[in-house]
């Protein structure tokens, strides 16, 4: 299983700085960032547009939008134009979900959200903690969504990746990795720790 360090900040010189340790840790395909707009959840980070992306290339990038719809298209368009490869806003917050190959699942909602979406998507992001905040402790019930959307890609040959996201330990990895994902994004600082 991948591990994505995921940062979560509202602090410009933070970001490049977890940024620079992941990059030079060189154990890091890829990284997680975290975007809040204060209406989706109660919180508020950073902007896409506000990333420098170039300096940490060829590592890549993740964008997850717990934004609201006034926001996730503006948000998704500077996240694509500054480089991020995967877009990941909430199912929940759009009315067009299918037009993301990319989609997160609040830990509230059941796997029947995605179902339509699934057989175009390149990855699934499962929340395990409520969206907007970090240092939660891991929902176990995201395990159980997990084997579902696990088990929906064997039976109809689906080609998504799953992702687990939030409050993941270093015990959970082997949990998750046997319910069928094949990522977890980890906070960046407690992952640098690892």
């Amino acid at each position: 299983m991948k591990i994505v360090p995921a940062i979560l900040t509202n602090d410009l010189k933070e970001l490049n700085e977890m940024l620079r340790k992941i990059r030079d840790a060189k154990k890091f395909e890829r990284v997680q960032i975290d975007f809040i707009d204060g209406e989706y959840a109660a919180n508020r980070t950073i902007r896409p547009s506000e990333c420098d992306l170039i300096p940490y290339l060829p590592i890549k990038f993740d964008a997850q939008l717990m934004v609201t719809e006034n926001n996730v298209w503006e948000w998704a368009k500077y996240a694509e134009k500054v480089g991020f490869e995967r877009i990941i806003p909430q199912v929940e917050s759009i009315s067009e979900p299918e037009k993301f190959d990319c989609l997160a699942m609040d830990m509230h909602s059941p796997v029947e959200v995605l179902k339509p979406y699934l057989k175009n998507l390149k990855y699934v992001l499962v929340m395990s903690v409520e969206p907007g905040f970090g240092g939660q402790e891991f929902v176990n019930e995201a395990i159980e969504d997990i084997k579902k959307l696990s088990e929906l890609r064997r039976v109809r040959g689906y080609k998504y990746e799953i992702g687990a996201d939030g409050g993941i330990e270093k015990e959970h990895l082997k949990i998750l990795e046997e319910a069928g994902a094949d990522e977890a994004a980890v906070g960046a600082r407690r992952v640098l720790e690892w």
